[in-house]
């Protein structure tokens, strides 16, 4: 009898871990799948030669990488509930100005790899793609 309550436990600690792994990388999937839509997405705007391409590219995946880390720290801090609110809302200003001035940083970098009409329209396929996947998400739940 106790094996089979230990057998029980274990299959059920198992199946948590298995159904866990599952759903990280069901997530990362599709995360990735809409970086890719992303990629097209603005590779079509931009319209972009290969010279072009071949600067652009790793730049703006840079940039994306940076973003993330301070996303996810952002994402960190907000989620401690040993912090005062005033402590919070001074933390989300500061990352705010940390992604303002990353933005600046890589609008530079931008400006080595592209003209500047293309960076216009970098910023501007960013904001129609983010407007896209938010009228997606709202679409989908409302199904």
């Amino acid at each position: 009898m106790k094996g089979l309550v230990k057998n029980g436990v274990l299959g059920i600690i198992m199946f948590l871990t298995m159904n866990t792994v599952l759903i990280a990388q069901d997530r990362r999937e599709h995360y990735e799948r809409i970086e890719a839509i992303k990629v097209a997405f603005i590779t079509k705007k931009l319209d972009l030669n290969t010279d072009e391409a071949q600067k652009f590219w790793p730049v703006y995946n840079n940039y994306q990488k940076e973003l993330m880390e301070i996303m996810k720290k952002r994402r960190e801090d907000r989620q401690k509930s040993d912090i005062a609110p005033n402590d919070k809302i001074n933390a989300d200003l500061s990352y705010e100005s940390k992604m303002l001035d990353l933005k600046k940083k890589y609008k530079k970098l931008y400006l080595k790899a592209i003209p500047a009409e293309k960076v216009l329209l970098l910023y501007q396929a960013e904001r129609e793609f983010r407007e896209h996947l938010i009228k997606q998400l709202k679409h989908r739940r409302r199904e």
